[in-house]
């Protein structure tokens, strides 16, 4: 009976040594698993964070573009009231002399300073614009080289990413797919890559970026049972492109704030040295501007755009006013690109 119970344990010892193998074994396998993920979000977020460079000078450019239009509407309108006002129509009164504020020469005044106020603003957007959309898609390869090296050296920052990882650019080029705008929405459908076809030279082209993450990792338990490990690199690769990720039609006078309850883009009286109409509500339409659906006109209907619910907004002109068209860019990730790579002459491990 003793002889029996004391065969037990080297059956427990070697159990307990299994366990602790076993043990051993997950956790290093979590530790390499833990460290490849990693490697994988390091890389994603470098390929996307990198590739706003372009987004966001895209972003300023359509926001800086549509400032110099709408001043460039303003300007033309003003000068158009200016013309009815030398000839005497629009319904300013040259025989009142200069008594009241409906008096031609008063009018004339009033609008001719809004012209060069307005020519002035008009002037600041378009140093603006040329100075944010200069740059050419090589500027920007560039530019993201250097916010890569940047990112790298700023490691454990806000600025930075993993200091862990070497950061390397392994990829960019142009997207050739033909799509400017890749994001149809409306109310019933969601259209990616259905865009209007074109085939822009490079530096109007959307970018596609990969870079690689890589760190050399000593394993979690370097040396058991006088066994050796070696260590290994934790990979992550991603690339990422720029699109447009939503579309925006509208008649700007009509859009609202939700915040004021106010349209963005009030109906102007550049007739007025005080910023309110001149004239009543149905005599003021020779010298107000609309920026189109404004509701204080009483010869607007609203924003016409509506949706077929397929292919995107359709439209009528209905109203007097500048229509806008645009949209957002931001970075979206896609599958990498740029085939078989080695690692110490494609990408380097820290």
């Amino acid at each position: 009976m003793n002889r029996q119970r004391g065969q037990t344990i080297p059956i427990w010892a070697l159990g307990t040594l299994t366990a602790l193998v076993m043990m051993v074994m997950a956790m290093s396998y979590g530790s390499t698993l833990r460290w490849q993920i990693r490697a994988q979000n390091a890389a994603d977020a470098a390929a996307r964070g990198m590739l706003a460079v372009q987004t966001n000078q895209w972003n300023q450019t359509i926001a800086t573009l549509h400032a110099a239009a709408i001043e460039e509407y303003r300007l033309r309108n003003i000068m158009n009231d200016l013309l009815e006002v030398i000839q005497g129509s629009g319904g300013c009164d040259a025989t009142k002399g200069d008594t009241g504020p409906a008096t031609c020469s008063a009018i004339y005044a009033n609008l001719r300073q809004q012209y060069l106020d307005s020519l002035q603003r008009y002037t600041n957007d378009v140093l603006l614009l040329n100075r944010v959309s200069y740059p050419s898609q090589s500027d920007q390869i560039a530019t993201i080289q250097a916010a890569l090296a940047l990112y790298q050296q700023n490691c454990g920052k806000a600025t930075g990413g993993d200091c862990a990882f070497q950061y390397t650019l392994v990829g960019s080029q142009p997207r050739k797919d033909g799509f400017l705008e890749d994001v149809y929405s409306d109310c019933c459908a969601f259209t990616v890559g259905g865009g209007t076809t074109v085939a822009p030279k490079n530096d109007l082209s959307p970018l596609q970026l990969e870079i690689v993450a890589c760190a050399n990792v000593q394993p979690l338990f370097g040396t058991i049972f006088k066994f050796g490990s070696r260590n290994y690199s934790a990979i992550g690769r991603a690339a990422a492109t720029s699109l447009m990720s939503s579309q925006e039609f509208m008649y700007v006078g009509s859009l609202v704030n939700v915040v004021s309850n106010k349209v963005f883009q009030p109906s102007e009286y550049p007739e007025s040295s005080t910023g309110a109409a001149v004239f009543s509500n149905t005599n003021d339409t020779n010298y107000r501007l609309d920026y189109g659906g404004n509701p204080d006109n009483p010869y607007n209907s609203g924003n016409p755009a509506v949706s077929n619910g397929k292919f995107g907004f359709v439209y009528s002109p209905e109203n007097a006013g500048i229509l806008a068209a645009t949209g957002w860019w931001q970075t979206m990730a896609i599958k990498p690109f740029s085939g078989q790579l080695q690692a110490g002459t494609s990408f380097t491990c820290k």
